[in-house]
C-alpha cells in the first residue's frame, strides 16, 4: 500500500463522499473510541462510568452526575491537529468542546439526600480535515467503470454522477444490432442504447479532500443519591450534525475511442453538505455493593439515536482533453439513520483521597444501522414516520460488525490540591475483514444520487491520555493531552465486477491512510 499524505484539522474520522451507504453512515454516527469532553474526562481516558462526578460523564453513564454534591459550571477547550500533516507541516486548530453545568438540591431526605439536574454540550465527533491520496497502480481499472454500473444497473440517473457521465460522453452506449449483438453502432436516429460501457483504463488518480464540521451532544440530565450507596441517572440527548466536505478526484488514463487508445485524463469534484438531528435516551445507575467499601459498578444502557438528515452536493465534471466543464447540478436527498443499541458497564474505586481508578467497556453492534427516508408526503408524518432501506441495511449487516471499546483510567493525588491522570482507550474496527466489494447491484433508493465513489474502511483506534488538575476552594482547571493512533484504507473507487472491462483480473489497490493525531485540551470550572 503506498501512505496517504493527510492533514487532520480537527480530525474525528475520515468520511468517504459517496451517496449515503454503509461506509458513510458508519464513519458519520460511530462514536466508539471519541474521547471528548473535560480535560479530567479526557485525562482519564474517558474512563468514568463507575466514578462519575465529572460532567462529562452525563453522555457516557447519566448516573455519574448524581456523585456530584455542589453545583457546578464549567468550560473546555483546546486543539487538535495531525501527527502526519501534509508536505511535513502540521496545523493545529481551537476547538470548544464541553460547556455545561450543573444544579444541585438538597431534599432534606435521608433516602434521597440530593437531586441533581445538569445541562451540556459536548462534541462527539470532529470532522474537520484535509488530505490527499495518490494512487499509481490502478492496473487498467477505472472510476467510471462504478457509474456504468449505475446506469446499467437502472437506478434514476436524473440526480447523480451516472447521469451526467451519459450526458457528457464519459460512458460508451452499446446498442443490439439485428442478431442482437451488443455495438457501438446505432441500428437507427432514435434508437436507446442497451448498455453503456466504461471507455477508460485508468492509470492513475489523485484524490484530495478538505471538511469541516462536528457531530455535537445536547444532554439534559436528572440523577440521584440514594443513600450513598446507589446513583441513578437519566440523560435525553439531542445531537446536532454539521458536516461540510469538498473534494477533487482526478484521473490520468487511456480511454477507446474508434478502436483507438487515446489519453483521456478527466476530473471530478464534488461540494458537500450535510445537516440535521437526532434523539437518544441514556440510562444510568452506578451502586456500591459492599457498604464498607469504595468499590463500585457502572452500568449504562443508551437507545438508538433517530437522526434526521438532508444531503445537499453540487458536482462536475471536466474533461482536460478537451478542456470542457459540465454545469454544477444539484444532488439533494432527506434520509434517517437509526444507530444500534449501546451497552457500557464499568468499575472501579478510591483509595482515600490519593488514588482513583476505572475501567470501562462498551458495546455496540453496528451492523444494526439502518437507513431510511422520511415519510414527509404524509399530512400526518410525524419525526419517526420512515420507509426503510431494505437492500442497503441488508448490506450494512454484511459488512459491519460489533465493536469493542475499552477505557482505563488511573488519577493520582500527590498533593491534597495535584491531580496527575493517564488514561488509555481501545476501539476495534467496525468493518468485517473481508475485500472491497461492489455495491451498485443494490437495491437501494439512495444509489440513484450518487454524486462520487470513494470509500475509506477505518481500522481499530489506540489512544494514551496524560492529565493534571489543579482544585482551589472554589474553582478548578484542567488539562490534558491525547495522542491517538489509527490507520485506514482509502479507495478512489470500487472494484469491477464483470469479465468484460479493462485488465479484470487485477484487484484495486487501496492507499493507506494514517489518521493519527493528537489534542490538547484545558478545562475551567467553577463550584458553588
Amino acid at each position: 500500500m503506498k501512505k496517504i499524505l493527510l492533514t487532520s484539522v480537527l480530525l474525528g474520522t475520515v468520511l468517504a463522499m459517496q451517496a449515503q451507504d454503509t461506509y458513510l453512515n458508519d464513519q458519520m454516527t460511530n462514536t466508539s473510541g471519541d474521547v471528548y469532553g473535560t480535560a479530567r474526562f479526557v485525562g482519564m481516558g474517558g474512563a468514568m462510568g463507575a466514578l462519575g462526578a465529572d460532567i462529562s460523564t452525563i453522555s457516557w453513564n447519566p448516573a455519574g452526575i448524581g456523585l456530584l454534591r455542589k453545583s457546578e459550571i464549567g468550560f473546555t477547550a483546546g486543539a487538535i491537529w495531525n501527527s502526519k500533516g501534509v508536505n511535513g507541516i502540521n496545523r493545529a486548530h481551537a476547538t470548544l468542546d464541553q460547556m455545561g453545568g450543573v444544579c444541585s438540591f438538597r431534599t432534606g431526605n435521608d433516602k434521597m439526600p440530593y437531586l441533581n439536574v445538569a445541562f451540556n454540550y459536548q462534541k462527539k465527533k470532529n470532522f474537520n480535515n484535509a488530505f490527499i491520496a495518490d494512487n499509481d497502480h490502478l492496473n487498467g481499472l477505472s472510476q467510471m467503470t462504478q457509474l456504468a454500473d449505475l446506469v446499467n444497473a437502472g437506478y434514476d440517473t436524473d440526480h447523480n454522477l451516472a447521469g451526467w457521465a451519459v450526458d457528457n460522453l464519459y460512458l460508451t452506449p452499446l446498442y443490439k444490432d439485428a442478431n442482437g449483438v451488443l455495438t457501438p453502432q446505432q441500428p437507427h436516429e432514435g434508437a436507446e442504447p442497451s448498455q453503456y460501457v466504461n471507455k477508460y483504463q485508468g492509470e492513475l488518480n489523485r484524490y484530495t479532500q478538505k471538511t469541516w464540521g462536528s457531530l455535537n451532544a445536547f444532554d439534559f440530565n436528572l440523577s440521584g443519591n440514594v443513600k450513598d450507596r446507589c446513583y441513578w441517572g437519566f440523560t435525553l440527548g439531542i445531537d446536532q450534525l454539521r458536516y461540510r466536505a469538498q473534494n477533487d478526484y482526478y484521473e490520468e488514463s487511456f480511454c477507446q475511442e474508434d478502436g483507438q487508445l487515446k489519453l483521456g485524463d478527466y476530473s471530478l469534484y464534488n461540494d458537500r453538505e450535510i445537516d440535521g438531528v437526532g434523539v437518544n435516551i441514556k440510562f444510568g445507575v452506578i451502586f456500591r455493593p459492599i457498604e464498607s467499601n469504595s468499590f463500585r459498578i457502572g452500568l449504562t444502557l443508551e437507545t438508538p439515536t433517530w437522526y434526521v438528515l438532508k444531503s445537499s452536493t453540487l458536482y462536475q465534471l471536466t474533461d482536460h482533453v478537451g478542456n470542457t466543464a459540465t454545469d454544477m447540478p444539484e444532488s439533494y436527498l432527506e434520509y434517517s439513520i437509526r444507530t444500534p443499541w449501546k451497552f457500557r458497564a464499568g468499575m472501579g474505586s478510591t483509595a482515600g483521597n490519593f488514588l482513583a481508578w476505572d475501567v470501562d467497556y462498551e458495546y455496540a453492534h453496528w451492523g444494526r444501522t439502518a437507513m431510511g427516508y422520511p415519510n414527509d408526503y404524509a399530512d400526518d408524518a410525524g419525526f419517526f414516520d420512515n420507509t426503510w432501506d431494505l437492500d442497503m441495511n441488508e448490506q450494512t449487516k454484511r459488512t459491519l460488525k460489533g465493536t469493542h471499546n475499552v477505557r482505563a483510567g488511573i488519577e493520582v493525588k500527590p498533593t491534597k490540591k495535584l491531580a496527575l491522570r493517564l488514561g488509555y482507550n481501545f476501539a476495534s474496527s467496525s468493518y468485517k475483514d473481508q475485500p472491497a466489494f461492489d455495491q451498485y447491484g443494490l437495491d437501494s433508493y439512495a444509489m440513484n444520487y450518487s454524486t462520487s465513489t470513494s470509500y475509506m474502511k477505518v481500522g481499530e483506534l489506540n489512544s494514551l491520555t496524560l492529565g493534571l488538575g489543579y482544585r482551589w476552594k472554589c474553582a478548578y482547571l484542567d488539562m490534558a493531552y491525547k495522542v491517538s493512533r489509527q490507520k485506514a484504507d482509502f479507495y478512489g473507487f470500487y472494484e469491477p465486477t464483470d469479465a468484460n472491462r479493462f485488465h479484470t483480473p487485477n484487484r484495486l489497490t487501496p492507499t493507506e491512510a494514517d489518521l493519527s493525531r493528537q489534542q490538547l485540551t484545558a478545562t475551567l470550572g467553577f463550584r458553588f
